[in-house]
């Protein structure tokens, strides 16, 4: 969960606040004489980069686009002190938006297909990724911490390996075909998984909670349709399970617990995989955002070296 910071923000986005929305002062103030000297600016040819007010806000984004570059090695530095990660990932987020504002007037909004358009596209993705990742980073921290209430995905991970211990033991005693079944289940069993598959999920939200209901549904249906024939081959390891119960199993306490045991693993690895799913969610903004970023910085090259060698 949240914690309070120093200056007693408890939320996840409290550097927007930081030094009471200096930065976000400063980025307003930064587009509004941008606004108004390219307003007043008279260019008969036409507003472009190579006016001297282009060449000054051009100046400006990509001083902008350097500094905001540097936070991936401020928040590396902890002795800096060149302010704090804070104040840093403030600015980070409000100069980068007024530079959206200063790159469109520099180039007097012309485009065309080139390397100064490239650019341009660039920044205006790493702006959108970068507020994708204030998205998530305001909402996926909070359902972290209501998920896991406590606890830790290395000990749901060490409870699902012993609830399997439990369930082979129990199995080996109540038939060997329930065993068989109870250890191929067991090595079945996927944590994790793909990219995609982390990324959106292994389980439902709701699975986990109505297998038990599931379960007992199922069960009725057995006890009603005796005649019914059972194949295990072609059923879940759950409802194999239940379907024992009908025919003949002499120890059914134990087969009963068998099943709570069952439903207590299946629960834990669908919580184990929501929360990896969502922690996923949470990094995979990064690996768009940086790309980008350094694709940005090869473009602000490119364009600088053709305007001051070839223009």
């Amino acid at each position: 969960m949240a914690s309070a910071d120093a200056d007693g923000d408890s939320s996840h986005l409290g550097f927007l606040r930081h030094a009471e929305f200096r930065w976000a002062k400063l980025a307003l103030l930064l587009s509004a004489v941008s606004i108004a000297a390219y307003v007043w600016h008279p260019a008969p040819e036409g507003a472009n980069g190579g006016t001297w007010l282009g060449y000054t806000l051009g100046g400006i984004g990509a001083f902008l686009i350097l500094c905001l570059l540097w936070l991936g090695v401020r928040k590396r530095r902890y002795r800096s002190g060149l302010g704090t990660v804070k104040g840093w990932t403030s600015a980070h987020v409000y100069l980068g938006l007024s530079l959206l504002v200063v790159a469109s007037l520099h180039c007097g909004f012309q485009f065309g297909l080139n390397v100064h358009t490239l650019g341009y596209v660039l920044m205006v993705l790493v702006i959108i990724s970068g507020l994708w990742g204030l998205f998530v980073y305001d909402r996926l921290p909070s359902r972290i911490g209501q998920l896991r209430a406590g606890g830790t995905r290395d000990a749901w991970i060490e409870e699902v390996f012993d609830l399997n211990d439990q369930a082979i033991k129990l199995a080996d005693r109540v038939a060997p075909d329930v065993h068989q079944r109870i250890v191929a289940s067991a090595e079945k069993l996927r944590i994790g998984g793909s990219l995609r598959q982390q990324l959106f999920g292994r389980h439902s939200a709701g699975e986990a909670e109505s297998l038990r209901a599931t379960l007992e549904t199922r069960i009725a249906q057995l006890r009603a349709d005796a005649a019914r024939d059972q194949d295990p081959q072609s059923q879940s390891t759950a409802i194999f399970m239940a379907g024992q119960l009908q025919h003949g199993v002499q120890d059914s306490g134990s087969l009963q617990k068998l099943l709570d045991l069952l439903s207590r693993r299946n629960a834990l690895v669908a919580r184990i995989n929501q929360d990896i799913s969502l922690h996923a969610r949470l990094q995979v903004w990064l690996l768009v955002h940086v790309p980008l970023s350094l694709a940005l910085l090869a473009a602000l090259i490119a364009h600088v070296f053709s305007v001051f060698f070839y223009w």
